[in-house]
């Protein structure tokens, strides 16, 4: 399974998002927004891209750059940020969530955007026969 990469600052809201995605048994792979970012992120080489940050217009800027990409053009962006005040301008994201949000939220969004992986529920219902002992 390809992971998923949260790219943002790398504060505790990233390592909440990142902890409740694995825990989902999402594989999740932190960027810092200040990295090298697109060669990190092509390395990667993730199946979907979340970019976290409070200032929408970093978000967005930072989106527009992952689009632009011709290695990672493709891989669907969730953009999560603080409230829009401004939604005119258009974005290349696949979906954006503005605070404030729920884990229900995130993963309905990535859900929709991977639509040939095993529902999430599927796997919590996985992991809870797992548990069974017999």
């Amino acid at each position: 399974m390809k992971a998923i990469a949260i790219v943002g600052s790398t504060d505790q809201s990233q390592t909440l998002l990142a902890d409740l995605l694995h825990w989902h048994g999402l594989s999740v792979f932190q960027v810092d927004i200040n990295q090298a970012l697109l060669p990190v992120l092509s390395f990667v080489s993730p199946e979907l891209i979340i970019v976290e940050s409070a200032i929408v217009s970093t978000a967005e800027a930072v989106c527009d750059r992952i689009k632009c990409s011709t290695v990672l053009g493709n891989v669907p962006v969730i953009v999560c940020a603080d409230h829009d005040t401004d939604r005119s301008r258009p974005s290349g994201a696949d979906a954006h969530l503005y605070a404030p949000y729920t884990a229900e939220d995130i993963f309905a969004h990535i859900q929709a955007l991977r639509p040939l992986v095993t529902p999430l529920d599927s796997i919590a219902a996985l992991n809870r026969s797992l548990d069974v002992n017999p």
